[in-house]
Parts: structure tokens; C-alpha cells; sequence
């Protein structure tokens, strides 16, 4: 590639990656939690080194607990639920919109927040108003939720909520960023990252007794995330940021997440692929519930029942996927097979789960799901640093820029599987299949890829050599 072209939005400043990798679906975010810590962790502006005490940090192990419960276990349970109740002939569409409208809200709305929390000058802190008003908008949005019978009351509410939820769960990662020492970090991801995969399980155990009771189902869990998150902001070290107000050009913040495709091929190539295998993963958790009622009869209890048991299951089938693949991908020195395999895998549990015809077999198709999402979670991240390009030294507006790739894609994924099942006259086997071929064009668009040895330069920044 020449290099007279040029990156139109090289002078923007990066969209911070705390602010783009929110998980849309139960998979994204066993995947993405620790991820977006990481980055944050990496981006403050002063390494903190003042050790957390223990009572303080079982403080945010609680707040991320409880928010992952009220976060994720609506889009893998209960909003499902509770759409067939409210909308029974028009449970399809109307979920469908109830999932995709909220993600596309918190795509758009969270790097916003993101700029106005680091301008924010209150004596309460720069974090701490963010993620008490986020808390507030889930705990009003789920209310919502649980009180109307309408649809716009639903989609609206489902809207507040994720938004405020998206808002909380930045806060508390940029909080970490300020104040999380090197020291402690790797224990603390781990059990944050832990915590990410765990919640939901308890989420939907306890959710599937009250399939019957919209009160029990969305209040409980958003007050449970409210009392999770007030606790945190009355213990909070959070102290007033006395610093120059950084001047507000929201134009040149969206700017920053462009990149010419042409300069950068091996980026483009990483974005699309990852676009593509999210995508598929998007769709693949939409009309679990319906297709578990409908062709297998299962109750709504009978479901929360089977999806919470299958839970710990799929976290050990992940997590033995995640650590085979990021050791065999060091030890072999190589990315792209596993990143192929594993996009071929998500096909292969889309189809296993699509014309699932029994427990069993619904069993075997989500458990190929957590091994396929695992081992691609592990080599993603890493071959995403190996193609960072080197002649500029902008990985966190880079990093940010991939992170799209995962959130947009997750956030139209439900309008293109309402579409798809529109068109496949109801039948989710055709939902299904349709994510199959998404993922395995993603692993045709891994093979272009051309990633180098990576090396560690001068700057403190991960970038190619040739």
C-alpha cells in the first residue's frame, strides 16, 4: 500500500475502548468483560499505585454481580418471557426490536457519556454521578418493563434500562482504570471475569421462578442491581476532578472511529471478520426460548430450568476452549487457524442447535457454542494487537475501532434474524442456518490476513513488525 494515502481521521482523538466493547448477549459479554477492563485499566492517565483493600474491592465484585444479573439475563431469558406475554402474535418482531433498538441506543449513546464523564466537575467525583444515574435509568426502565402491557411501554422501557446498565457498566470499568494498581490487576480481572459468566446463571436461576410474575422477573433483579450500585457509590473513592475542562467536539470524537481501509488492510480484514463471527453470535442466542417452547414444548419455567443448568457446563467447555486455544495459537505461533476453526465451530453448533429436536441435542449445540466462542475469544484479542499498524502510535483509538466491530454488529443483529425469520415464514431452523453461513463468511474473511511478528517498540504500544 502506498503511503501517500492518508487516514482523514489520524487527528481525531480515539474513542476510548472503555466506552465501545459493551456486551450485547450473554456470550459478548463472558468474552468482552475482562477485555474492556484490561483496556481501561490501560488508558489511565496515571498509573494508580495505591493497593485496593479488600472490603473495597468485594464492594465492586458486588456491583458487577449484581448489575450482570439485571444486564444480560433480560436479552437471554426473561425479555423473551415476557414479550410472549405482552405480545403474543407478535412475539418474533416485537422481540426482535425490543433487543436490536437498545443496542444501537447504547452504540451511539455510551462513548458520550464516556466524553462527558471525563469533563464532569462535580463535587461528588467524575465517575460516581454516572453510575448512580445509570442505576436510576435501569431500575426505572425495568419497572416500566414489568408494569405495562404494551409494546412501546416494553421496547421503551427495555430502551432506559440497557441504556442506564451500559452507563454503569463503563463507569465501573473506568473507575478501575483510576484506580486499580498494576499489582492487583491480574487477580482482580480474573474474578471480574469470572464474576461476568457466573452472574447470568444465577440471573436465570432465580428468574425462572418467576416466569408467571413480571414484578418478580425485572423489578427484583433491577432493584437487586440498584442496591448493588448504590452501596458501591457510598464507599466510592471518587474525588473531585479540579483539572482544565477538556473542550467538547463531539464531531471530532465519532471521527476518531474511521479508518482508511485501504492504508490499514490487515485492520479491515480483523473488523470485517469479527463483524461477521459477532453477528452470527448475535443470532444465535435470539429465539432460544421461542424455539425451546415451541418445538419442544417446554415451559417458560421448564426453560430458565434448562438454560441456568447448561450454564456451568458451557463456562467450563469456554474456558478450557479459551486456554487450549491461546496456548496451542503461542506455542505454534500462529492466529488465523484457530480464529477459522473456531468461526467454523459457531457455524457447526448453529446448525446442531437449529434442528435440535431434543434436550440433548440442544444441550450438544450450546456447548459447541461456549467451546467455539471460547477459543475464538482467546486469539481474537491477541490477533487484533498483532495488526495494529506501525507507523502511527494510536492503539487505543485502533483498539476502539475493532471494539465496533463486535458491538455493531451485535446491536443489527436482531433486525437482520427478524428479518431472516420474516422470511423463512416463522421457521427459526432458517434463523438458525442464516448464522451458520454469517460464520463461516467470517472465517473466509480471516484468511486475507496477513499479520507479522509482533514485537514491543520503544512506545508502550503492541504494533508489526514486518
Amino acid at each position: 500500500m502506498s503511503g501517500k494515502l492518508s487516514d482523514d481521521a489520524s487527528s481525531a482523538p480515539a474513542p476510548d475502548p472503555r466506552f465501545t466493547e459493551i456486551p450485547l448477549n450473554q456470550p459478548a459479554a463472558t468474552q468482552v468483560g475482562a477485555e474492556r477492563i484490561a483496556d481501561a485499566m490501560s488508558d489511565a492517565p496515571e498509573a494508580p499505585t495505591k493497593k485496593l483493600r479488600t472490603r473495597y474491592l468485594v464492594a465492586i465484585y458486588l456491583a458487577q454481580l449484581t448489575l450482570y444479573v439485571a444486564f444480560i439475563v433480560p436479552i437471554a431469558f426473561s425479555l423473551a418471557v415476557r414479550v410472549a406475554q405482552v405480545a403474543p402474535d407478535n412475539q418474533n418482531s416485537v422481540l426482535a426490536l425490543a433487543v436490536g433498538l437498545p443496542g444501537l441506543f447504547v452504540v451511539l449513546g455510551t462513548p458520550l457519556v464516556g466524553v462527558l464523564s471525563d469533563r464532569t466537575r462535580s463535587r461528588f467525583g467524575r465517575r460516581r454521578p454516572w453510575l448512580l444515574f445509570g442505576s436510576l435509568l435501569g431500575l426505572v426502565g425495568s419497572s416500566a418493563i414489568a408494569l405495562t402491557d404494551g409494546i412501546a411501554g416494553l421496547v421503551i422501557g427495555w430502551c432506559i434500562a440497557y441504556t442506564g446498565y451500559g452507563v454503569v457498566s463503563s463507569m465501573l470499568n473506568t473507575h478501575l482504570g483510576d484506580s486499580l494498581p498494576a499489582l492487583q490487576r491480574g487477580r482482580v480481572m480474573g474474578i471480574l471475569g469470572a464474576i461476568t459468566q457466573i452472574a447470568p446463571i444465577l440471573g436465570i436461576t432465580v428468574a425462572g421462578g418467576f416466569v408467571a410474575n413480571p414484578i418478580g422477573l425485572f423489578l427484583l433483579p433491577a432493584g437487586i442491581a440498584f442496591v448493588g450500585g448504590l452501596l458501591f457509590t457510598l464507599v466510592m473513592r471518587d474525588p473531585q476532578f479540579t483539572g482544565e475542562r477538556p473542550p467538547l467536539r463531539l464531531a471530532k470524537v465519532f471521527q476518531g472511529f474511521y479508518f482508511n481501509p485501504r492504508r490499514y488492510p490487515n485492520l479491515a480484514w480483523v473488523w470485517i471478520s469479527k463483524a461477521f463471527v459477532f453477528l452470527a453470535i448475535s443470532m444465535s442466542g435470539l429465539y432460544g426460548v421461542y424455539l425451546l417452547t415451541s418445538r419442544l414444548e417446554l415451559t417458560p419455567a421448564q426453560v430458565g430450568a434448562l438454560l441456568a443448568a447448561i450454564g456451568i457446563p458451557g463456562v467450563v467447555t469456554g474456558i478450557l476452549g479459551a486456554v487450549g486455544a491461546g496456548f496451542l495459537s503461542d506455542k505454534l505461533k500462529t492466529r488465523k487457524p484457530f480464529l477459522v476453526f473456531s468461526a467454523i465451530v459457531l457455524g457447526a453448533s448453529m446448525i446442531v442447535t437449529g434442528t435440535a429436536t431434543s434436550i440433548p441435542q440442544y444441550v450438544i449445540g450450546g456447548l459447541i457454542l461456549s467451546l467455539a466462542i471460547g477459543c475464538y475469544g482467546a486469539v481474537d484479542q491477541a490477533l487484533a494487537l498483532d495488526v495494529l499498524p506501525r507507523d502511527t502510535d494510536e492503539n487505543g483509538r485502533f483498539l476502539a475501532i475493532i471494539g465496533i466491530g463486535s458491538t455493531l454488529p451485535q446491536a443489527i443483529g436482531p433486525f437482520i434474524a427478524g428479518a431472516v425469520l420474516a422470511l423463512g415464514a416463522g421457521n427459526y431452523t432458517v434463523v438458525y442456518f442464516a448464522g451458520a453461513a454469517i460464520a463461516v463468511l467470517g472465517a473466509l474473511f480471516i484468511i486475507p490476513i496477513t499479520a507479522g511478528r509482533r514485537a514491543d517498540l520503544a512506545t508502550h504500544s503492541i504494533q508489526v513488525m514486518d
